[in-house]
């Protein structure tokens, strides 16, 4: 089958592209006629591509966040936009590739029950409202075209960009252990999460490839909130330090979500279940970043 992977570049299409090269025939917006970075924010370049390529299935991973994105316009542009070209381009060419296209948990509100995929949603910030929006449109063509949703959830790995929460605790406590600081300053210690190990994440999203349901929305996610307390403690207890001074600047998430756990039911119906826990992610990824 001939998957084109759009976002192929970022951390997650980077994986996903290593992972499963062998499983599918992979093509991505780097395989324009010179090799090139395709801007498919241009309908008329999404269409040449989609018309050159002619792929079975699409991935869509495409998408600026505030880490990424000059302003809001540009996170609008690299999410809303691109799904409309996406879809838009596919009807005209009359092609019946299967399309996934990655949400977020962001566009749920803050509750200390596990969320699932019909639990109210109250996106919080930009980002949040253009991937709800960006949901949206893919499912306004369900069902003349075949299109299921994966709202991914805080996903973690090795190499991960310091700008995201979870690596920068990583450094800031490798920087403590050093001693280069002698304290280890947050954003809050109050906040849960449920973190999902790259690995995990791409094996979900093959298997909604393989096996989603148009017009369905699955949440990716472990199942488990984890507090930011919890996580620093098992990165304490993997690393062998101890009396670590934490500073929290807030005592809860100023814009955006203060708890938030999900279920992954429907993702196990299609086969799928995570394999790793946050002590063995943890350890991975100072394993393979840190040589720990």
């Amino acid at each position: 089958m001939k998957l084109f992977v759009l976002g192929s570049t970022g951390f997650i299409g980077k994986t996903f592209v290593r992972m499963f090269s062998g499983v599918h025939e992979i093509v991505t917006e780097l395989d324009g006629g010179d090799r090139a970075f395709v801007d498919l924010t241009s309908y008329d370049t999404m269409l040449t591509f989609l018309d050159a390529q002619r792929p079975s299935a699409i991935l869509n991973l495409a998408g600026k966040s505030y880490h990424t994105a000059g302003n809001d316009a540009e996170i609008y542009e690299s999410n809303v936009l691109v799904e409309l070209n996406l879809h838009e381009a596919l009807d005209h060419l009359k092609l019946d590739s299967k399309i996934v296209s990655a949400s977020s948990s962001a566009v749920y509100r803050s509750s200390t029950d596990p969320v699932d995929e019909k639990s109210p949603c109250l996106p919080a910030n930009t980002y949040a409202k253009a991937k709800y929006v960006q949901e949206r449109v893919g499912l306004s063509y369900h069902p003349r075209q075949r299109v299921a949703i994966a709202r991914l959830f805080n996903v973690i790995g090795p190499h991960q960009s310091k700008d995201f929460f979870l690596p920068a605790v990583v450094e800031r406590l490798m920087k403590f252990r050093s001693g280069e600081t002698k304290d280890v300053q947050l954003k809050t210690l109050n906040a849960v999460r449920d973190f999902t190990f790259i690995d995990d994440a791409c094996g979900a999203l093959r298997a909604l490839v393989d096996g989603g349901a148009s017009g369905e929305i699955y949440n990716v996610c472990s199942g488990r909130g984890v507090s930011i307390s919890e996580v620093i403690e098992a990165l304490k207890d993997i690393l062998g330090i101890s009396n670590v001074p934490l500073v929290a600047r807030d005592s809860f998430v100023k814009e955006g979500i203060n708890y938030q756990s999900g279920a992954n039911r429907k993702m196990r119906e299609i086969g799928w279940s995570p394999s790793f826990d946050i002590r063995k992610s943890l350890e991975t990824i100072l394993r393979e970043e840190y040589g720990i």
